[in-house]
C-alpha cells in the first residue's frame, strides 16, 4: 500500500503530460521499426508498402474495382488475388460485411502506400477529434493518441481507430443530446457487429428511443447500399463465408493468445471448448445485467458510457488485442468524471496498471501461457463500478441528511 502511495506522488500531472506528448512519437518510431524488421511485407514487383491486415482491406477494394466483388468472399479466388501481390505474406481472408467492403472501395483507387497512410491518418484523426469532444479540450486528443493500444493498431494494420471513433463519437453525441447523430454513428458500427451486442439493451434501458430507432434505420440502409451496388447475392456470399470465420476461433487457426476474451483465456489454461464457451456466455449475461442496471439508473452519463464500452469488449469471444485502443474511450469518460472532483484513492495507480497491461498482456500470454488479456478491460469495468458506488453512496448520503427547519425571516429582512 505504501508503494502505491509513493507511486501516486511520483505520477504528477506534469509528468503525465510529458508521457501524453511523447507517447505518439514512440508509437510512430515503434511502427517504423517493426516495418523495417518485417521487410517481407514489401513486394518488389508491385511496390507494396502495407502493414498487417490492411493488405487485406486494400486488396478487397482492388478486387471490387476489377469487377469481381464476389471473389472477395470466395476464399480460393481471393487467395489468388493476394498471391499476385504479396506471395510471401500468405493468405488473409476478408471477413467483414459488405457494408465495410463498399466503404473501402475509394481506398482501392489509390496506390497501396498512399491508401495505407490516408486510411490511418483519417481514422486516427477521427479518434483524436472524438477524444477532444469527450474531454472538452485538446488534452482529450492527446490522451486518445497516447493510449498504448494505438501502437497495436498501427502494427497490425487494423481498423480499430475507426471503431473507437464511431463508438466514442456516438456516446459523445448521446451525452450531448444529439440523438439522431448518435443513432447514425451506432448504425455505422455494424461493419463490426460483435462490438455492438450490448448497445441496443443499453439504449432501451436508458430510454433513448430516438437513437434506438435511428440506429435501426441506419443499419438497414447501410445493409441495402452494397446490395444495390453489387447485387443482393453479395450478402449470401458473406454469410456463406462466415461459416469459415467461425472456425478461426474454435479450431485456433488464430492463436488464442491473440484474443482478449474470457473464452480464449480459459482455453489457454486448458479448459475444453464447450465449458469455456459456456463460461463466456455466462460472463456476457452478467455484463448485460450490469450494463442494463447502469443505464437504467440516474448515474452520471460518463459512467454509463464507460461501462458500456468496456463491457462490450468482453461480451463477445471474437475480440482480439488490437481492439485495446477502444479502451481509450472509457478511460476518457472515467478520467473526465474523476477530474470533476470525483478522484478516489489510488486512481492514478489503477490507470497506470491498465496502460501497462495493455502493453504487456498479449506478450505475457504468448510467452508464459498466463492469460492476462482480459485484465485491462476488467480493471476498467472495476473503475467504472467503483465510481458508480461512490456516486450511489453520495446520493444516499444527501437523501439521508436531516435538514434543519427553515426559520421564518425576521420582520423587515
Amino acid at each position: 500500500m505504501e508503494k502505491l502511495k509513493h507511486l501516486e506522488t511520483i505520477l504528477t500531472p506534469d509528468r503525465i503530460d510529458v508521457f501524453l506528448r511523447l507517447g505518439p512519437i514512440f508509437y510512430l518510431v515503434g511502427m517504423l521499426g517493426y516495418h523495417i524488421q518485417e521487410a517481407h511485407y514489401r513486394d518488389a514487383v508491385h511496390g507494396l508498402f502495407l502493414l498487417g491486415d490492411y493488405i487485406c482491406y486494400w486488396l478487397a477494394a482492388v478486387t471490387v474495382l476489377a469487377g469481381t466483388p464476389f471473389d472477395v468472399y470466395d476464399n480460393d479466388a481471393f487467395r489468388l488475388v493476394a498471391e499476385n501481390f504479396v506471395a510471401e505474406y500468405g493468405y488473409l481472408p476478408f471477413l467483414y460485411p459488405p457494408t465495410y467492403l463498399l466503404a473501402m472501395v475509394p481506398f482501392g483507387l489509390l496506390p497501396n502506400w498512399l491508401s495505407h497512410i490516408l486510411f490511418f491518418s483519417l481514422t486516427l484523426g477521427a479518434l483524436a477529434l472524438v477524444g477532444r469532444i469527450i474531454w472538452g479540450g485538446w488534452k482529450g486528443a492527446l490522451i486518445a493518441c497516447a493510449f498504448p493500444g494505438v501502437l497495436g493498431v498501427l502494427i497490425h494494420g487494423q481498423n480499430s481507430f475507426l471503431t473507437a471513433a464511431l463508438f466514442g463519437g456516438a456516446l459523445a453525441a448521446l451525452g450531448g443530446k444529439r440523438y439522431i447523430l448518435a443513432g447514425i454513428l451506432i448504425g455505422c458500427m455494424t461493419y463490426k457487429p460483435q462490438i455492438g451486442v450490448l448497445i441496443p439493451f443499453a439504449l432501451l434501458a436508458g430510454r433513448y428511443w430516438t437513437t434506438f430507432i435511428t440506429a435501426g434505420v441506419t443499419t438497414v440502409v447501410f445493409a441495402a447500399l452494397p446490395a444495390l451496388a453489387f447485387g443482393p447475392e453479395i450478402w449470401l456470399a458473406f454469410l456463406e463465408q462466415s461459416k469459415f470465420a467461425a472456425t478461426l476461433l474454435d479450431q485456433e487457426l488464430v492463436g488464442h493468445w491473440k484474443y482478449l476474451s474470457i473464452y480464449t483465456g480459459l482455453r489457454i489454461i486448458g479448459l475444453p471448448d464447450q465449458p469455456a464457451m459456456l463460461a463466456q456466455l455466462l460472463f456476457a449475461a452478467g455484463c448485460l445485467v450490469w450494463v442494463v442496471r447502469l443505464w437504467w439508473s440516474d448515474a452520471p452519463f460518463e459512467l454509463k458510457a464507460a461501462g458500456l464500452v468496456a463491457a462490450s469488449l468482453l461480451a463477445s469471444p471474437y475480440m482480439l488485442t488490437y481492439e485495446y485502443v477502444i479502451l481509450a474511450v472509457p478511460i476518457l469518460f472515467l478520467a473526465r468524471h474523476a477530474v470533476d472532483g470525483n478522484l478516489m484513492p489510488f486512481d492514478t495507480s489503477l490507470y497506470v496498471l491498465i496502460v501497462l497491461l495493455t502493453l504487456l498482456a498479449r506478450v505475457i500470454a504468448e510467452h508464459t501461457g498466463v492469460p492476462l488479456a482480459s485484465a485491462p478491460v476488467l480493471l476498467t469495468m472495476f473503475l467504472t463500478h467503483r465510481y458508480y458506488k461512490q456516486w450511489e453512496h453520495g446520493r444516499a448520503g444527501v437523501a439521508g441528511t436531516i435538514r434543519p427547519p427553515v426559520s421564518s425571516p425576521a420582520p423587515g429582512a
